[in-house]
Protein backbone atom coordinates (compact mmCIF):
# COMPACT_ATOMS: atom_id res chain seq x y z
CA UNK A 1 0.00 0.00 0.00
CA UNK A 2 1.29 3.45 -0.74
CA UNK A 3 2.88 5.09 2.27
CA UNK A 4 1.78 8.53 1.08
CA UNK A 5 -1.91 7.61 0.89
CA UNK A 6 -4.22 9.48 3.27
CA UNK A 7 -5.47 7.40 6.17
CA UNK A 8 -9.14 7.89 5.26
CA UNK A 9 -8.49 6.62 1.74
CA UNK A 10 -6.62 3.58 3.06
CA UNK A 11 -9.37 2.84 5.53
CA UNK A 12 -12.02 3.06 2.80
CA UNK A 13 -9.96 0.85 0.47
CA UNK A 14 -9.50 -1.81 3.17
CA UNK A 15 -13.23 -1.67 3.88
CA UNK A 16 -14.05 -2.26 0.21
CA UNK A 17 -11.55 -5.13 0.00
CA UNK A 18 -13.00 -6.71 3.14
CA UNK A 19 -16.54 -6.45 1.73
CA UNK A 20 -15.48 -7.83 -1.68
CA UNK A 21 -13.79 -10.81 -0.04
CA UNK A 22 -16.98 -11.73 1.83
CA UNK A 23 -19.26 -11.01 -1.16
CA UNK A 24 -17.23 -13.53 -3.15
CA UNK A 25 -17.76 -16.35 -0.69
CA UNK A 26 -14.98 -15.72 1.81
CA UNK A 27 -15.72 -16.38 5.46
CA UNK A 28 -15.47 -13.29 7.69
CA UNK A 29 -13.14 -15.05 10.14
CA UNK A 30 -10.77 -15.94 7.25
CA UNK A 31 -10.79 -12.42 5.74
CA UNK A 32 -7.16 -11.25 5.44
CA UNK A 33 -8.30 -7.61 5.26
CA UNK A 34 -9.84 -7.88 8.70
CA UNK A 35 -6.62 -9.22 10.23
CA UNK A 36 -5.19 -7.65 13.37
CA UNK A 37 -2.01 -6.66 11.50
CA UNK A 38 -4.07 -4.62 9.01
CA UNK A 39 -5.94 -2.83 11.81
CA UNK A 40 -2.66 -2.06 13.59
CA UNK A 41 -1.13 -0.77 10.35
CA UNK A 42 -4.11 1.53 9.73
CA UNK A 43 -3.95 2.83 13.30
CA UNK A 44 -0.22 3.51 12.94
CA UNK A 45 -0.71 5.37 9.64
CA UNK A 46 -3.53 7.41 11.17
CA UNK A 47 -1.45 8.32 14.22
CA UNK A 48 1.64 9.23 12.18
CA UNK A 49 -0.35 11.38 9.78
CA UNK A 50 -2.20 13.17 12.56
CA UNK A 51 1.09 13.90 14.35
CA UNK A 52 2.60 15.19 11.10
CA UNK A 53 -0.32 17.62 10.79
CA UNK A 54 -0.06 18.54 14.47
CA UNK A 55 -3.56 17.22 15.14
CA UNK A 56 -4.27 14.55 17.70
CA UNK A 57 -6.71 11.90 16.53
CA UNK A 58 -7.63 10.67 20.00
CA UNK A 59 -11.32 10.04 20.41
CA UNK A 60 -12.91 12.69 22.55
CA UNK A 61 -14.96 11.53 25.48
CA UNK A 62 -18.53 12.68 25.27
CA UNK A 63 -19.39 15.09 28.02
CA UNK A 64 -22.73 14.86 29.69
CA UNK A 65 -24.79 18.01 29.28
CA UNK A 66 -24.75 20.05 32.49
CA UNK A 67 -27.81 19.52 34.64
CA UNK A 68 -29.81 22.71 35.15
CA UNK A 69 -30.06 23.80 38.79
CA UNK A 70 -33.30 22.70 40.46
CA UNK A 71 -36.14 25.19 40.38
CA UNK A 72 -37.38 26.77 43.59
CA UNK A 73 -40.46 24.56 43.40
CA UNK A 74 -38.31 21.41 43.15
CA UNK A 75 -36.11 22.57 46.04
CA UNK A 76 -39.18 23.20 48.19
CA UNK A 77 -40.62 19.79 47.25
CA UNK A 78 -37.38 18.01 48.23
CA UNK A 79 -37.15 19.95 51.51
CA UNK A 80 -40.73 19.04 52.42
CA UNK A 81 -40.06 15.34 51.83
CA UNK A 82 -36.83 15.52 53.82
CA UNK A 83 -38.62 17.10 56.80
CA UNK A 84 -41.51 14.67 56.76
CA UNK A 85 -40.69 11.44 58.49
CA UNK A 86 -42.87 8.36 58.42
CA UNK A 87 -45.17 7.91 61.43
CA UNK A 88 -43.89 5.59 64.16
CA UNK A 89 -45.14 2.00 63.95
CA UNK A 90 -48.57 1.59 65.49
CA UNK A 91 -49.43 5.31 65.34
CA UNK A 92 -52.74 6.29 63.80
CA UNK A 93 -52.97 9.13 61.34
Amino acid sequence: MPVRQAWGSLDALIGRLRAAFEENGGKPEANPFGARAVRLYLREVRDLQSKARGISYEKKKRKRPPQPPPTLQEQHHHQLHALQSPPPPGATT
